[in-house]
């Protein structure tokens, strides 16, 4: 019988199960979940990410690779089987299809830290994000005068592999470089005059006390400091791998009934806890519990009134995770606004509800994509679903019409399934209790990428307000201006022009 490979470097550090403890059962039901959850067909990139040096595949290998992969990311229980949960976590990690949960950027710099690893690569679950953040506050009020953290990579948005890198898939992972005793940022290693044991000591804490999401491990190769594991290629910085959020469980009369369940603000609906995410079938979709009074009323000047509906705040949960990652922030508010403000002042008269006309404007909403040079930019992805023929004139021949499969899954996620955070600011969008941060603006897009892509490299400041500017002088639009606590950089929003005159806010939502 074969005996299974050394540990994959850089993410594995534990050695793999005997096939003597190999859990029984496994192979047949591994067999039932390949059929019914369509991996069968992704088996060469699963095997990659299990173990990318081993060659002699069986299932009876696949469940002990299986098993040694979810004790490595703290999935419990772990128990080989490639089941719902599992699957959900590993395709990811395959890069067979994207998550949108893995789309909250870490900030540039905040109270205690500062991220000095590539933009690209600062993406992560919001969960890790707020632990990252947490950890950063307290070492601030701990260290006013600094030093600062030094966070380098997470992820990159909606996760999968990373150039060179065996981890970071899962939007569950950081990098901190260790803390120097002169208060500066930059690079040291345990073995440097620079380091200071004591001070890494204490970030090490406060990362496994940081009260937002379970450390599973943390990889460094100072033997003085505890809560760390040694691992090749760790002397110059901590590795924390954080498990996975669980599931929010489906209550009672969720199971039983039909029709999307709106989680209000306040209300005793379950919150995503940090217990075991387990291989169960998905929550069915609940009850309705937002009578349509809760929810408010679209009015423009001069228009007539739109009433929200519960299909608008589902399919607006949708949009804020495709267009800003689902979180609860300012970002969210604004994309929302440029939404209502669109739909009242330009869009009513094409669109019968607000959703639809979501669902027809938005990138990760559309069935199959409208824009040909949206198809172009992901053809060539690992989840691209090519949907039958091509795009015609004024696109290059041979571009084929299809969606991402991550974003197909979305628009076919229940709402019980969708995040937290998304479907609660969706509600409060929709019934009125979110201020306008964004006046009359009806587009918006990230001029800092734009820059990127025409410049290679990142502007800073100064260089992307002028670009900014230079864009909305293009587009025959006019650039809001600074937003306080609204980063643009995300996404820039502007006014059309023969909207400038209307009263600001001209789009008001009136609660139910």
């Amino acid at each position: 019988m074969p005996t299974t490979s050394t540990a994959v470097r850089n993410g594995t550090e534990r050695p793999p199960p005997s096939r003597a403890g190999h859990p029984p059962g496994t192979t047949a039901r591994n067999r039932a979940y390949a059929r019914s959850l369509g991996w069968e067909a992704h088996l060469p990139a699963v095997r990659r990410v299990l173990d990318r040096h081993r060659t002699d595949w069986d299932w009876t290998a696949l469940g002990a690779g299986t098993l040694k992969w979810q004790t490595a990311q703290g999935i419990s229980p772990a128990d080989g089987l490639i089941g719902p949960a599992t699957w959900t976590l590993l395709r990811t990690a395959a890069g067979v299809a994207g998550d949108p949960a893995i789309s909250c950027q870490l900030p540039e710099y905040g109270p205690g830290f500062r991220a000095t690893g590539r933009p690209t690569h600062r993406f992560g679950r919001p969960e890790t994000a707020r632990a990252l953040l947490a950890v950063a506050a307290a070492w601030h009020r701990a260290h006013p005068q600094g030093p600062v953290l030094d966070i380098r990579d997470l992820g990159r948005n909606g996760g999968g592999p990373l150039t060179g890198r065996a981890s970071h898939r899962l939007g569950l992972e950081a990098d901190l470089r260790p803390v120097k005793s002169d208060r500066r940022q930059g690079p040291t290693n345990w073995r440097h005059p620079s380091y200071s044991r004591a001070l890494t000591q204490e970030l090490v804490d406060l990362l496994r006390n940081n009260g937002v999401l379970p450390v599973h491990a943390i990889f460094f190769n100072d033997p003085e400091i505890h809560g760390v594991q040694p691992l090749e290629n760790h002397d110059n910085h901590l590795h924390v791998r954080f498990a996975p959020p669980s599931p929010t469980p489906a209550s009672p009369v969720a199971r039983r009934s039909p029709g999307p369940a709106l989680e209000v603000p306040g209300s005793t609906a379950p919150r995503k806890g940090h217990g075991e995410l387990r291989d169960q079938p998905p929550p069915a979709r609940g009850v309705i519990t937002v009578p349509p009074a809760r929810l408010g009323v679209l009015t423009a000047q001069g228009k007539p009134p739109y009433q929200f509906t519960t299909e608008d705040a589902e399919w607006t949960a949708r949009f804020i995770i495709g267009e800003s990652g689902g979180r609860d922030d300012a970002d969210s508010h604004a994309v929302i606004w440029a939404m209502f403000n669109r739909y009242a002042l330009l869009t009513r008269p094409y669109y019968r509800t607000f959703n639809a006309f979501l669902r027809a404007y938005s990138t990760p909403l559309q069935p199959v994509l409208k824009s040909w040079g949206a198809s172009k930019r992901n053809m060539d992805r690992a989840d691209f679903v090519r949907t039958g023929g091509t795009f015609g004139p004024p696109a290059p021949p041979g571009i084929p019409r299809g969606q991402r499969r991550a974003y197909l899954d979305l628009q076919q996620r229940p709402w019980a399934q969708l995040p937290s955070a998304a479907r609660s600011v969706a509600v409060r969008a929709l019934g009125g209790a979110i201020a306008n941060p964004i006046g009359n603006a009806t587009e918006f897009g990230s001029t800092y990428v734009y820059f990127h892509d025409a410049n290679r490299r990142y502007p800073n400041p100064d260089e992307w307000r002028r670009f900014t500017e230079q864009y909305a002088a293009k587009t025959g639009w006019r650039w809001i201006g600074p937003v306080p606590g609204l980063d643009q950089n995300t996404n820039t929003f502007f006014v059309q022009r023969r909207l400038a005159a209307l009263p600001v806010p001209a789009v008001r939502v009136l609660a139910g």
